[in-house]
């Protein structure tokens, strides 16, 4: 048996960073595994965590914000508040760090097959719901669900996350 120790985390490249918001504190992290059997191992629903080590820094957990079709990556949307999540804005593409998860329960997602779903949120707690609306949006999955409605906003306009994929979702007869 080669069980894999929990404690170890994946390493992981950061391909791109992009910053969400106008007052450059919130920042989405695009990570690859660098090793094929580390990605394919790591299996997760919308709506679970992981814990993101920075080398040398610490570790702290954060909701996945990109759904599992969106298979080539993670998405990590990080609000620099402490030591690791200042180091982590700090990063540049092309920089190794770890991941560790999937951990938590995904969205009760058989309870809501077949019916119409409407996401509230707002500012940063949008982004395991990002993860969720993606995985419903997903060809392979639209189907199982009825109309899909989101209510998201912000503080001001300049701290809308993700705002070329609500551009999109705003021109989606779906929603």
């Amino acid at each position: 048996m080669n069980a894999r120790n929990p404690y170890l985390p994946y390493p992981v490249r950061i391909e791109d960073i992009v910053i969400e918001n106008e007052a450059r504190d919130l920042k989405t992290f695009k990570l690859v595994f660098e090793q094929d059997a580390d990605r394919a191992g790591f299996r997760y629903l919308p709506g679970q965590f992981g814990e993101l080590s920075v080398f040398g820094v610490g570790e702290s957990p954060f909701g996945i914000a990109s759904a599992p079709s969106e298979e080539d990556y993670l998405l990590f949307t990080v609000k620099k508040t402490g030591s690791v999540t200042g180091e982590l804005h700090n990063c540049e593409p092309g920089r190794t760090i770890g991941v560790r998860g999937p951990f938590g329960n995904g969205f009760p997602w058989e309870r809501m097959e077949g019916k119409n779903i409407l996401i509230v949120s707002g500012g940063f707690a949008f982004t395991t719901l990002r993860s969720a609306l993606v995985h419903m949006l997903h060809a392979d999955n639209r189907k199982r669900f009825g109309h899909l409605a989101v209510v998201y906003g912000a503080r001001d306009p300049g701290e809308l996350l993700y705002k070329n994929l609500l551009t999109a979702w705003e021109a989606d007869p779906g929603i």
